[in-house]
């Protein structure tokens, strides 16, 4: 290997070496700046300013190996306990920390390091941590990113902790306090290019898309089987018949033979039909199961923990909040929860603007918090999880809630003669608004939730915000888990396929035009209590797509996305099933706007992947005009409600048609812990919910209900494919009133039993 390949290796493995260092630092200084005197933390910082002193000196970056040395002399005395740390070092850590960030960016992009204040950073060691920069101002927080937030990915994707060859030994001893973090072995960890990885997941799954079409292949092996039996038993009675014929007439013998020969290669031929539709099936069993663990496993690859963008956070915070005389503390949850890399990757912006919002808006001054009650230190949650293909994020404070009056006044001077709650929060994030008085670098030139929004939806996802007026505002991510694969429903429109994410269909359901109304100038469908606006597939995407007049009822998806909802019209649903997503690359901005990529099925076609961040809006947007007899909502009439739990879209759309046909008002979760919070929100009659599911099973949901002093008497109803006696009797113990099959699912039986449990009363 040539010294500039070398060099340039080095270079590469240093600045993710750095990544990973100024993330230790930046925790170890938060704790430290309330207790200066922890020991383990400051032989930690120690060995962080140690570390990065000979990394530097390998990859040949004098500037961060110098400041490094510094800042080993300033914490010698203090990891020794000569010396107790002061603010002013503290502050100068934190500084440092702010130029080695800034450092790697530019190291990444080749860009050089002669103007960063190295120099300053340096003398400020050399005087104890004293100088003129030792606190940063509102600007600098506003204007600056934050330690560790990227403002690109970087080229290499980590598959486990990335091996850094150890510093050269000083003159000093190593101690146990001294001595560098042990590497990891080298075999034990690999570091793969982005691109090499993305092309492996492509391939595996378009591998899982061809073992779907193998499994069209068995229906085929079995249909020709059949053939070859059917054929045989036509000839076994048509050649006795001839036999017979020809034994009467006198025929030689070997004529006779020939048709015996004929008898015995049918049969033959019917065997090894017989065996090729066998070893059809076992390969395409083999296929499927060994493609679905390879697609998984190269998928598990790519996922990263939600703690990798909340790293920043807790430095964000601090930083903030001491440039506006706050006191603010940080709360993580959900930090295990996974998602790919770049789904997170197009989160961390997003989530670093809300969170700096959250300080800045939502936490008021400690004065303000103790005049109201509250104690002086806010406090700001993020956290996140998954419900079902989705990730779940929120950014919640305890503060005193969005300006709601403010924002209804500009509202009304903008024509709004009214605004609703809704309206106040889809304003929220438009451009232009601000209830701040005077503009700083942190906010107040209405700008910041409209580019959330946008960031957000680009990436396929949403992001709505609730509040309570003087104690608190939520504001909530909702993104696919991966953009890769996606697991999703198949429609066709004017003979086009189009995919849908499942994670945004709320039900499927066939519409009579009996049923389609008109309010405010768009036609509208009932939807349990209330009304929703119906926009045709073709209608909203456009020409070369053409409206069909249907006989009979249409097939209807109703979407959501964030707090919007619409449905929407196709030709037919053709299935659910899990895709391979490519991205439109070389398509115009309108295209990519609308879609998410393109999927390849199993039939060789290629489907077009929906956008819901922009289709549902669209959808919304488009009005029919008044019509005669047009009519508003009437008032919502009390049913009998059921909640449908179950982890599959088709089961859970199967079971609400025979309800809802059965004039039920029906509500669905994804598993039991989503249904959990639907019943614990009150107004459900009656739980009808499968097993194996993700998170809390129907069993444990169950359970909780009978345990629960409110709930313990609502009925609910078990349909599963566990059908062994065993089954039933443990569904029993866990409280259920009825346990349904799903093997012999009989939608009569599940309507009799919905009818019998809520005509009882309990």
């Amino acid at each position: 290997m040539s010294q500039d390949s070398l060099a340039v290796r080095l270079l590469a493995t240093f600045i993710d070496e750095l990544d990973e260092q100024l993330i230790t630092l930046n925790e170890d200084l938060l704790a430290l700046e309330t207790q200066p005197a922890d020991v383990e933390r400051l032989r930690s910082v120690f060995r962080v300013a140690h570390t990065l002193k000979g990394a530097a000196r390998a990859a040949n970056v004098p500037l961060i190996e110098e400041a490094s040395h510094a800042l080993e002399t300033v914490l010698a005395g203090a990891r020794d306990g000569k010396n107790p740390l002061t603010s002013a070092q503290i502050e100068l850590m934190f500084s440092a920390a702010d130029t080695f960030a800034d450092a790697g960016h530019r190291l990444r992009a080749g860009e050089p390091l002669g103007d960063l204040p190295f120099a300053e950073l340096i003398q400020r060691a050399k005087t104890g941590g004293a100088g003129t920069s030792g606190q940063r101002s509102g600007a600098d927080v506003g204007a600056r990113r934050p330690s560790g937030v990227h403002g690109s990915p970087a080229p290499l994707t980590s598959i486990a902790t990335p091996v850094f060859p150890q510093p050269e030994p000083t003159a000093q001893p190593a101690t146990a306090a001294t001595a560098p973090v042990p590497a990891v072995a080298q075999d034990e960890q690999v570091r793969i290019a982005v691109r090499k990885l993305d092309a492996l997941i492509v391939s595996a799954g378009e591998a899982l898309v061809a073992s779907g079409a193998i499994e069209d292949r068995i229906e085929e092996a079995d249909s020709l089987h059949e053939f070859v039996t059917r054929w045989r038993e036509e000839w076994r009675r048509t050649g006795a018949r001839q036999r017979g014929i020809l034994r009467a007439a006198g025929v030689e013998p070997r004529t006779l033979a020939a048709l015996d020969a004929v008898d015995g290669r049918l049969r033959q031929l019917d065997l090894r039909a017989a065996q090729l539709a066998m070893r059809v099936r076992a390969s395409a069993r083999t296929l499927t199961g060994t493609s679905a663990r390879f697609t998984e496993g190269v998928r598990r690859l790519r996922m990263r923990p939600f703690g990798d963008v909340c790293e920043p956070l807790p430095r964000l915070v601090r930083d903030v909040a001491t440039s506006l005389g706050k006191e603010v503390g940080l709360e993580l949850s959900g930090q295990d929860v996974e998602a790919d890399r770049t789904v997170l990757e197009a989160l961390r912006e997003p989530l670093a603007h809300l969170v700096r919002n959250a300080v800045d808006h939502g936490i008021e001054a400690p004065e303000v918090r103790r005049s109201a009650g509250k104690a002086a230190r806010g406090v700001v949650s993020v956290g996140a999880n998954l419900r079902g293909d989705t990730l779940v994020v929120t950014v919640a404070d305890d503060g005193a809630g969005l300006q709601a009056d403010t924002i209804r006044a500009v509202l009304r001077k903008r024509g709004v003669p009214d605004p609703t709650d809704d309206e106040v929060a889809a304003a929220l994030f438009e451009g232009g608004l601000s209830t701040k008085k005077e503009a700083t670098a942190i906010s107040g030139r209405g700008v910041g939730l409209d580019i959330v929004r946008a960031s957000v939806e680009r990436a396929g996802g949403s992001v709505s915000v609730a509040w309570n007026t003087g104690r608190s505002t939520t504001f909530t991510v909702e993104m696919p888990i991966t953009f890769a694969n996606i697991r999703a429903l198949t429609v066709s429109v004017t003979g086009q396929t189009f995919a849908i994410p499942s994670a945004s269909v709320e039900r499927i359901r066939r519409v009579a035009a009996d049923g389609v109304r008109h309010a405010g100038g768009r036609q509208m469908i009932r939807h349990g209590q209330d009304l929703v606006s119906l926009a045709s597939m073709a209608q909203v995407l456009g020409p070369p797509l053409v409206e069909r007049g249907v006989d009979g009822p249409r097939p209807v998806v109703i979407l959501t996305s964030g707090r919007r909802r619409a449905a929407i019209a196709v030709d037919e649903v053709i299935d659910e099933s899990e895709l391979v997503v490519r991205v439109l690359e070389h398509a115009g901005g309108s295209v990519r706007d609308r879609f998410a990529g393109g999927a390849l099925l199993p039939n060789g076609h290629v489907a077009l992947v929906l956008n819901i961040a922009w289709l549902v809006p669209a959808a919304l947007a488009r009005r029919t005009g008044p019509g005669a007899g047009e009519a508003g909502p009437s008032a919502p009439l009390r049913r009998n409600r059921v909640l449908v739990v179950d982890d599959s879209i088709t089961t859970r759309t199967l079971e609400e048609s025979v309800l809802s046909a059965a004039g039920l008002d029906v509500v669905t979760a994804v598993d039991g812990e989503d249904g959990w919070r639907i019943v614990q929100e009150g107004n459900i009659d009656l739980v009808i919910s499968d097993v194996e599911m993700p998170r809390m099973d129907g069993l444990e949901l169950c359970e909780t209900i009978r345990a629960s002093e409110r709930f313990r008497s609502l009925p609910v109803v078990l349909v599963t494919s566990l059908d062994k006696p065993e089954h039933r009797e443990r569904g029993m113990q866990a409280g259920a009133d009825a346990y349904i099959a799903k093997g012999t699912f009989d939608q009569d039986v599940l309507l009799a039993t919905a009818r019998r449990l809520l005509s009882e009363e309990r």
